[in-house]
């Protein structure tokens, strides 16, 4: 199981719940002491919790803890202290840290069977599912064609912009006044469109 750096879970009230997938918005409150002022303030922070079945609503109060599930997602779901609106056995159940940690290693396993599976697949020589380049003469799939059909695309894709960038100068220059009306020279104009022009 992997180590959870805070040793005491933290009460928090659910923000935002349902909107995203396997997480929830919390809000966490503490007091802080102002030494010029002499008076506590009370300070609230926002947190993303890991909610796997989907068991927070908004208004819950729950008690969570530091562990790392994601880039954004460091805290998790341990308990609903007080549930708000539907009743806790009308909802999905809040996992353990064993079923979290089973959880990860199984998802863990399929991504390597995956992984393998294409490995496997590349080194017959067939394109694996996620492949899109061309096969080489000795059956391997070769990344060079790949990079040419990728190069090619933004070709096309630079000549299209070129063609529009053509079409609005050819416009300006039908406006009444032509380019000299917008305070472009001719000659300018000419000298931009031949820079476009790759």
């Amino acid at each position: 199981m992997r180590p959870t750096l805070a040793l005491h879970d933290i009460t928090a009230v659910v923000v935002s719940a349902g909107r995203m997938m396997n997480a929830a918005k919390v809000r966490t409150t503490k007091q802080i002491y102002n030494s010029r002022i002499q008076k506590q303030f009370t300070i609230s922070r926002h947190h993303l919790v890991s909610d796997p079945t989907s068991a927070l609503r908004s208004g819950d109060v729950i008690r969570m803890t530091t562990e790392r599930h994601s880039r954004h997602i460091r805290h998790v779901v341990t308990a609903i202290v007080a549930p708000a609106g539907e009743p806790i056995e009308e909802r999905p159940a809040v996992l353990t840290a064993e079923q979290r940690e089973e959880m990860r290693l199984a998802k863990r396993g399929r991504k390597l069977a995956r992984r393998e599976e294409r490995r496997e697949g590349g080194e017959k020589g067939g394109e694996g599912e996620g492949d899109k380049g061309g096969e080489g003469e000795d059956g391997v799939v070769d990344a060079g064609k790949e990079r040419d059909r990728r190069v090619v695309q933004t070709v096309r894709r630079t000549g299209r912009e070129r063609a529009k960038a053509e079409g609005r100068m050819g416009e300006a220059e039908r406006m009444p006044g032509g380019l000299e009306a917008r305070g472009v020279g001719v000659g300018e104009g000419e000298t931009r469109l031949e820079g476009m022009r790759v």
